[in-house]
């Protein structure tokens, strides 16, 4: 189907089906011209009548992309100074927009070129950065001399970090900021010298300006390449780079990290508001996040842990988000540990939560009250543990905002007892909560769905209201974005991608763990209808969540993929997309739910296998698994219009 983003159900629906948890689950007949686009005209006459909108700067009033970007900003405390963006005439002559996609910039004035210089032993390159340079792909950067912001991270000396910039979001924008006073010549010459020519050595030098330069050393992600190959299988979309030889200005050094590299004009690049630097952290900070879907929400969530890296050694990011969670899989809640920067997506880094509770649903309003009674036992987890008590909470929340959207948050406020909530607004007020979240109007709040003893709300307390606009770019015309349920099936794939270990390519190349179903439970995730033997054989060849049972709801440790059951011996073999040496602690299993193998894994079955999984339905012209689909919306009059009056 062809992809017209703008189009999608993220942007206008009821009242009742507004989240991104629950337009991703809709399923539209496939009919001919029943799902076209929602003419421009209509949507911008509907955003101009929202009074709003007249608040918001002219460049978010056009069409707000729907999913969360990238931030790269300048950090007005550390008196950081981006540089002039960079074209040179080669780049205006050789490339156009229709052949290279991720150039933009072709009416730029031309100025001064950073320096590349390419390893003839490894896959390093040595690089002088005068100017702002945006990535597509993933890549490894240590700062070496001088001093660079990436998404609002102040990268130290000689620390590598690791950095994932795929398609379909906005691009990583690496920035050198000046400095007030020139920095030493720390940098081990002799040591690069091992990697790179004499000759090549004094180019960098000779081309670094100490107080507005920065050199790094670059090189490839090897340690992301079964993630890549996955993507590269089992999405339609390239959202990492097929790096090709071409007249590109940086081309060797693209081939050598598998990435492409160029000056930023800023077009796909979030510009991070002054006042986003205005947040301050403390030890005791409970910050929660909160707004309609496509808002920013991620966004600043990750540009407040790379910000606040420096100050702290870790903070915990407590995710509440079961349709699009940052770390974790999706249908869980969980809390995890971070003491590294988050420059792309959370859930491509595959971090291990610390804490995380299986919900089993992406859509809030099907799984209303398991989902409150996981979130009370996991913020209870964190409570009653000492060494989450001295450092700072950023809480990620659901787009949800309408229905029961205020009673929920109010009770998530009851719980948790923050110390700040940021309040994030759309100029599209269908994204955008009845009133503000403030103390006054969660105190009046009365119960409809959580009426229930165990969720009554005792006390709201008081808190620290941030109200702040939408700072997500528009969406560039023709171009490509990750909807609600590409970055669930871009999380499953990231995820999986972990089972492959070693040399292999596909789920057959593993060696699976065995284990005896009769010291297993197995569990539904929602329903409790099912009987065990319906339940194992719906576990093969699927998804399921590992867990371990305890008190309460059971703790999800990972989840992994059952490859076989013996019925005679009584058991299970699986593979699992989690640590060995915490599946010891593994004695629950929980169906997937909506969560399923998708359908490219169980065509690929690797060299070792002739044939085709018996009764799967082949699509012969499919690439990925039919999961990654734009959904299209009109409006419920249109459904009356006869076929033949239709536009």
């Amino acid at each position: 189907m062809e992809d017209v983003s703008d189009s999608d159900s993220e942007e206008f629906g009821s009242d009742f089906f507004d989240s991104d948890d629950l337009d991703s689950t809709y399923e539209p007949p496939d009919i001919e011209g029943f799902f076209d686009d929602q003419p421009v005209e209509k949507k911008q006459e509907l955003i101009k009548q929202s009074s709003s909108v007249e608040m918001v700067v002219d460049h978010l009033i056009s069409e707000p992309s729907k999913k969360e970007s990238e931030a790269a900003i300048e950090n007005e405390e550390n008196v950081e100074v981006s540089l002039p963006e960079v074209v040179t005439p080669e780049k205006k002559n050789d490339l156009k927009l229709s052949d290279a996609p991720f150039y933009r910039n072709t009416q730029a004035t031309p100025t001064e070129l950073s320096v590349f210089e390419n390893s003839l032993k490894s896959n390093h390159v040595l690089a002088v950065i005068k100017e702002d340079l945006e990535v597509y792909g993933t890549l490894v950067l240590t700062l070496l001399c001088g001093q660079i912001s990436v998404n609002g991270y102040r990268a130290r000396r000689q620390e590598a970090i690791t950095i994932y910039s795929p398609k379909g979001l906005n691009w990583v924008s690496i920035s050198p900021t000046k400095t007030k006073k020139p920095l030493k010549n720390e940098v081990d010459w002799e040591e690069l010298n091992k990697n790179f020519t004499r000759a090549q050595l004094d180019r960098i030098k000779t081309s670094f300006q100490r107080q507005t330069n920065a050199i790094v050393l670059l090189h490839r992600n090897t340690s992301a390449q079964q993630l890549v190959d996955t993507f590269g299988k089992h999405m339609a979309q390239n959202v990492f780079p097929l790096v090709n030889s071409s007249n590109r200005p940086f081309s060797q050094s693209e081939t050598l990290l598998h990435c492409l590299i160029q000056s930023s004009d800023k077009m796909r690049t979030l510009q991070v508001p002054q006042v986003w630097n205005k947040l301050k952290m403390h030890a005791t900070s409970r910050i929660i996040i909160a707004g309609g879907k496509g808002v920013g929400k991620s966004s600043l969530l990750r540009y407040l842990i790379n910000r606040n890296l420096g100050q702290f050694p870790s903070m915990l990011l407590i995710d509440l988000d079961i349709g699009q969670p940052e770390i974790f899989v999706p249908q869980t809640i969980s809390c995890t540990l971070i003491d590294e920067p988050l420059l792309g997506p959370g859930f491509l880094y595959n971090r291990q939560p610390e804490h995380a509770i299986v919900v089993g649903h992406t859509n809030i309003v099907l799984c209303a009250e398991q989902y409150a009674r996981a979130v009370i036992q996991l913020v209870q987890n964190i409570q009653n543990d000492a060494k989450y008590s001295n450092i700072p909470w950023l809480i990620n929340t659901m787009g949800y905002n309408k229905g029961f959207g205020m009673e929920l948050m109010a009770l998530l406020v009851d719980r948790i007892r923050p110390t700040d909530l940021v309040q994030i607004a759309s100029p599209i007020p269908i994204n955008n909560f009845d009133s503000a979240l403030d103390h006054s109007s969660l105190s009046q709040i009365k119960p409809i769905i959580y009426c229930a003893e165990e969720f009554k709300i005792k006390k709201i307390p008081k808190y620290t209201l941030h109200k702040l606009l939408s700072a997500v770019p528009a969406k560039e015309k023709g171009t490509w974005s990750l909807s609600a349920k590409d970055m669930r099936y871009s999380n499953l794939l990231a995820r999986l991608s972990s089972c492959l270990t070693g040399n292999a390519k596909s789920f057959t190349d593993c060696e699976p763990l065995g284990v005896s179903l009769e010291s297993l439970q197995i569990q539904h995730p929602t329903s409790k209808s099912y009987s065990r033997e319906e339940l194992i054989r719906g576990m093969e060849a699927n998804v399921v969540y590992l867990c371990h049972h305890g008190e309460g709801l059971a703790q999800c440790l990972g989840i992994g993929v059952v490859r076989a059951i013996d019925y005679e011996r009584k058991e299970l073999y699986l593979v699992p997309a989690m640590p060995l040496q915490k599946m010891s602690l593994v004695d629950c299993l929980i169906l997937g739910g909506e969560q399923v193998l998708p359908q490219g894994f169980l065509r690929d079955q690797g060299q070792g296998v002739s044939s085709s999984v018996p009764f799967v339905f082949i699509l012969e012209d499919s690439k990925s698994s039919k999961s990654i689909q734009q959904i299209y919306h009109r409006a419920p009059a249109f459904l009356g219009v006869p076929a033949n009056q239709r536009n």
